[in-house]
């Protein structure tokens, strides 16, 4: 290799290396920025922050993890796919409660399902046309039917289909997801929004406890 060779090869490296520090850089700077979100997030509401620094692009992994109307809440980050299809998706699981039948399985109706519709394969229906369309159902009790058709949960159904391409309730808890992860405090609550609402839309214990008081006879309170 002539002297020639050799500075033009050490230019190459020197650009390459420079090239690949500024993207470290620049990184490393998204990174620092989302811990401090998430920190500050988790801070003012008591949760539990977690992190792991990543290797290499050095974006590395988030978890919150604390409560929500009584009930467990837990949103972290997650790497999938390799090389050019590697990305990162942000992750929401919540309890919804006892009071959300087990059976039932929610997710979000999508093209096939809409497809197959018009050849007549259907899924289950509650009589409620706006979350008949949005939804995909299975093994809707008669429990989950009155529930789903109570009207608390309408709005927020309909909000969780339009913030989150995939998700799914199942055995009582959902999960949620979205390639992105919030960079603002304000992504953050954004993200976070239409998981709380359902949340905060779930009937509690003393909600039943006052139907069941409702249904009591004047006879069987006296009792």
């Amino acid at each position: 290799m002539t002297i020639l060779q050799v500075k033009i090869f050490a230019t190459f490296l020197g650009v390459g290396l420079a090239i690949v520090s500024l993207i470290g850089a620049y990184y490393w700077r998204i990174w620092k920025r989302q811990i401090k979100v998430w920190g500050d997030f988790a801070a003012s509401r008591g949760w539990r922050f977690e992190f792991q620094p990543g290797f290499m692009n050095l974006i590395g992994t988030l978890r919150l993890d604390g409560e929500h109307a009584g009930r467990p809440f837990i949103v972290e980050t997650e790497h999938r796919g390799f090389g050019r299809y590697r990305h990162i998706v942000t992750i929401i699981r919540h309890d919804l409660g006892p009071r959300f039948p087990r059976e039932v399985t929610i997710r979000p109706e999508k093209l096939a399902h809409k497809l197959g519709k018009l050849i007549g394969v259907r899924d289950e229906e509650i009589g409620d046309t706006q979350l008949d369309a949005a939804l995909d159902l299975k093994n809707v009790t008669p429990q989950a039917r009155d529930l789903l058709l109570g009207g608390r949960l309408h709005r927020p159904l309909l909000n969780l289909v339009r913030g989150f391409e995939t998700f799914t309730i199942e055995n009582g808890k959902l999960t949620a997801e979205v390639i992105d992860v919030p960079r603002t405090t304000i992504a953050l609550y954004t993200l976070l929004a239409p998981v709380r609402e359902l949340a905060d839309a779930m009937p509690s214990s003393r909600d039943a406890s006052h139907e069941h008081e409702g249904d009591a006879t004047p006879e069987a309170a006296g009792a």
